[in-house]
């Protein structure tokens, strides 16, 4: 890499800390891979999400090639502009919408293993020279740990080992990996504190159900806070039990790391819908995923422990991300992963906020203490930006859009009837005792004034938006039915053989 200068010392010292992250997550991920049998592309989904949180990225990429071209790529956010165009590319690239994508090629020496991307918001005063330096020291990262993937697995080179990863269209990956009693089968999603895999449960119980398998990142699974964070979250799932919930199965720990096994909600969140669609809902459309989503949360919010008391249980990060519409026109809740309930034993500090500032309550924004009714404000939030492609109080700063949520008014959108808007009003009342009671009531309210869109429109929304999306479920559908048989087989066999 070139040598660069920097604007002060406090640039010089940021840069350098985060490369030393970089090159101790890389570490991790390898490791990690290893020691769990994982293939490569696990790896590289928390690696090119965790490099995109550090530079504020938006989207981005990784493409892997072998010896006839392409064989891995896994892709983040939506890119704007063809991956596999992108991967041909090196240096800042300007795209629509004031964003621009800086590209490296993953080289060593004369081998080009492929290429890696990131999407980020913003002029750039040095023409993005400073995060450009960023991204090359990223991919030199990279490649070194991808050609180490390769030097410790069986293979005759690197780019022949890299050629064993491509799958032709239409046959199925096979499964290496092996996290407590569940087999990997592709990795999900990546967040700031886990990773989401389809998992195939093995063993008698669940024989061969697909599975969504949450683990936490490696660089994090010492960290103690972290890892109650993270129980909490198990303890509360299994618990729930709704249509408009997700189904948590188990919790475990394999290799040291704990993880949870839940349902595999097969469709797309609510803010992958509205970006690709770049319009707004139809109002029944809006109305009918959001009223499902206050019915679950209604579910949460009355939850009871084991004396029989209520365990006053918060979201605390509703957002678009986090209502999920299924392909069967099902709406579900995700990630309790910051909800808080009476009997648990972690406790946020006052002052101490947690959840999306932008779907924030004004309690909330406050540090103050919540109820359910502060779910009601973010679902209010989730519906206003449903119904007009805006988020209600974004200033392009998290600080600044802090303080509207706590002081500012929103005004009625011309597209939103009064009728309509006048029950959202409810719901983004600054004062929680002038909102609705609870989910159950404001879900009323919506239907009075709208017509929800029922099950089967919906389904119909997702499906012929993400067709890729619904076959590709359904391949792993077929692919798990027949390894299930499969095993079934053996184990019948297995048993006539020793009688």
């Amino acid at each position: 890499m070139r040598a660069v200068e920097f604007p002060s010392l406090e640039a010089e010292v940021a840069f350098l800390r985060g490369l030393t992250s970089v090159q101790r997550m890389a570490d991790d991920i390898l490791e990690d891979c290893f020691e769990r049998g994982l293939d490569l592309d696990t790896g590289l989904d928390v690696f090119l999400t965790q490099c995109a949180r550090m530079v504020h990225a938006v989207a981005g990429f990784v493409c892997l090639r072998g010896t006839q071209g392409p064989v891995l790529t896994r892709m983040l956010g939506e890119l704007g502009t063809d991956v596999f165009e992108a991967a041909k590319q090196m240096g800042p690239l300007r795209l629509e919408g004031g964003r621009m994508l800086f590209c490296t090629q993953l080289t060593l020496g004369k081998l080009n293993l492929g290429a890696l991307g990131l999407v980020v918001e913003g002029r750039f005063e040095d023409g993005g020279r400073l995060v450009m330096k960023l991204v090359e020291a990223i991919g030199e990262q990279l490649d070194s740990a991808v050609l180490g993937f390769m030097a410790l697995t069986d293979g005759r080179s690197a780019l022949e080992r890299l050629d064993e990863l491509a799958v032709e269209d239409g046959s199925t990956p096979v499964p290496r990996g092996r996290i407590g009693r569940y087999e990997v089968v592709t990795p999900l999603g990546t967040g700031g504190m886990a990773q989401v895999l389809v998992a195939r449960a093995r063993g008698p119980e669940g024989l061969g159900r697909l599975v969504a398998l949450k683990r936490i990142l490696p660089h994090l699974s010492t960290d103690p806070a972290i890892v109650q964070q993270f129980l909490d979250e198990a303890r509360i799932g299994l618990r729930l039990a709704h249509p408009n919930l997700v189904t948590v199965y188990d919790i475990g720990e394999a290799q040291g790391a704990y993880y949870i096994a839940m349902e595999l909600v097969r469709g797309v969140d609510l803010d992958r819908l509205l970006k690709h669609l770049k319009a707004p809902l139809p109002a029944h459309m809006a109305v009918g995923a959001v009223v499902q989503g206050l019915q679950g949360l209604h579910a949460a919010h009355t939850l009871k422990g084991e004396d029989g008391a209520p365990l006053l249980l918060v979201h605390r990060d509703m957002s678009p991300h986090n209502l999920m519409l299924g392909f069967d026109g099902r709406v579900k809740v995700l990630d309790f992963g910051v909800a808080k309930a009476r009997s648990q034993r972690t406790v946020t500090l006052p002052g101490i906020v947690k959840g999306k500032p932008l779907y924030m309550s004004p309690e909330q924004a406050r540090g103050e203490r919540l109820d359910a009714r502060s779910d009601l404000f973010a679902m209010g939030l989730i519906l206003y930006e449903a119904l007009t492609m805006k988020r209600a109080f974004d200033k392009g700063d998290e600080l600044k859009s802090m303080y509207a949520i706590c002081d500012e008014e929103v005004r009625r959108p011309e597209r939103i009837p009064k009728p309509l808007w006048e029950v959202m009003e409810v719901a983004l009342a600054k004062d929680p005792a002038s909102r609705f009671r609870n989910a159950v009531e404001m879900a009323e309210r919506l239907s009075e004034v709208v017509q929800p869109a029922k099950d089967a429109e919906l389904s119909r929304l997702v499906s012929a938006n993400f067709p890729d999306r619904l076959r590709e479920l359904a391949r792993l559908d077929r692919a798990a039915a027949d390894k299930s048989k499969a095993e079934k087989t053996r184990i019948s066999d297995a048993v006539k053989s020793s009688r």
